[in-house]
């Protein structure tokens, strides 16, 4: 009999879009702009500026109205910590950030209370909560704000025109006197299919069908066939080895074989052995841990020692062993999650307490628990699912849903479940 293929959910949408007028808004091009100080904090058509609704007056805007979808994720605009996250009688749900240089941002109208709370510190780009319309609106969008030393910064205003439109990530185009322009980041493609920046889920069934559930923003679209003959791999594993930006794939055979399986417009190419003797390992995990952009493999052997395979290009150099006590672990697993361009490693430990071990140049920091109760949990990896540069949490729970654990910052938020039926399929990543 075949297998039940999962049933996807996604996030509330929120009716239909903002309809302010025809025009939508684009960055200008001035003079003296430090591009990429602030990005933009999420994607759609922008309908208003500062005390200006493209063509509509309002005496009392002090902010860019940017329409999307409701359920969109938004991202900080720039590096700061949460002054303000709660609900406001006209802005709704809402974030206010501040930043260096006494710049402040404020994120209004959001579906549901914000994803990271007052006093917690937050990188650029890392999702603040999701589009949406409470307070004072008359559709789904966000109402983005920006201040400096206690007063509007109409700069901003200058920078843009309604003609065209705007794309989250973008830098928002202006000269923002005295913002370091930060360092760029390569992202994590750990489970990165489609190569957008966001994590999509594969998956293989109990026949042995590999699946590809590509992430649709809100949850998960429908799945596409990329492969049979799965059921006798003893690990599978998707990551970015070629370093093109999208995740391929790596798996153990049941000859303990290692096999590299390219992503080809997402589909996968004939594999490729690049390894052999890996029959024996309790944990095989891929991601990019020397943060040169390609994936590295790390594996725990019988006696629970962990050690790091580096990619050499082609295949793998000199091993080297760089951790011991992992023989226990329930669930291993790598991904960037504090977004400085090398792999961690989040693993759920024999008494179901999550961990996040942070992994430098020199070899592990300080592990730091960010979970308990994950001891049931069927699957658990990491991947960054938002798209913000850091790893969020995935978990198989023991009735088949699937959940998504946003990455706050520095644990995890309320979890979102993303699908079910998962329970009998032998490979989630």
């Amino acid at each position: 009999m075949r297998t039940r293929k999962p049933v996807t959910v996604a996030r509330s949408a929120i009716g239909a879009a903002l309809m302010l007028g025809a025009f939508v808004l684009v960055p200008a091009q001035p003079a003296a702009a430090q591009v990429g100080a602030m990005i933009q904090p999420v994607s759609g058509r922008v309908t208003g500026v500062l005390s200006n609704r493209c063509g509509s007056t309002d005496s009392d805007h002090y902010g860019i109205d940017i329409a999307g979808n409701g359920g969109t994720a938004i991202g900080a605009a720039y590096a700061g910590t949460v002054t303000f996250a709660g609900y406001t009688s006209g802005g709704g749900n809402s974030v206010y950030l501040s930043h260096a240089s006494g710049y402040v941002t404020k994120y209004l109208h959001m579906v549901q209370a914000p994803s990271v709370s007052v006093g917690q510190p937050v990188g650029r780009g890392q999702t603040l909560g999701f589009v949406g319309s409470t307070g004072n609106s008359t559709g789904p969008h966000l109402h983005f704000e920006v201040w400096r030393n206690g007063g509007l910064y109409s700069a901003i205003a200058g920078a843009y025109t309604c003609s065209g439109s705007v794309t989250k990530g973008a830098a928002i185009n202006i000269d923002f006197a005295g913002l370091p322009v930060p360092v760029q980041v390569e992202d994590d493609h750990v489970s990165d299919f489609s190569g957008d920046g966001a994590a999509d889920v594969l998956g293989v069934d109990a026949s042995g069908v590999f699946w590809y559930y590509p992430h649709n923003g809100a949850g998960l679209s429908s799945p596409v066939r990329i492969g049979q003959g799965w059921g006798g791999f003893k690990h599978v594993m998707a990551a970015d080895w070629s370093g093109d930006g999208a995740a391929d794939v790596l798996g153990v055979d049941s000859g303990g074989y290692l096999r590299y399986y390219a992503n080809n417009a997402q589909q996968l190419s004939p594999g490729v052995q690049i390894g052999q003797g890996w029959g024996g390992f309790k944990h095989v995990i891929a991601a990019d841990f020397s943060a040169d952009t390609k994936a590295d493999v790390m594996a725990v052997d019988a006696n629970g020692y962990l050690w790091y395979y580096p990619h050499s290009g082609t295949g793998f150099g000199t091993p080297v062993q760089v951790g011991q006590g992992w023989a226990t672990f329930k669930h291993v697993s790598g991904a960037d999650w504090n977004h400085d361009g090398r792999a961690d490693i989040i693993g759920v430990d024999s008494g179901g307490y999550l961990w996040v071990y942070p992994y430098t140049a020199s070899g592990f920091g300080t592990p730091v628990q960010i979970g308990h109760g994950w001891g049931a949990f069927k699957e658990v990896f990491a991947a960054d699912w938002s798209g913000d540069g850091s790893a969020d949490v995935l978990g198989v729970d023991d009735s088949g849903d699937l959940w998504y654990y946003p990455h706050n910052g520095s644990g995890l938020s309320t979890p979102v479940q993303i699908g079910n039926g998962w329970g009998a399929f032998t490979f989630v990543l």
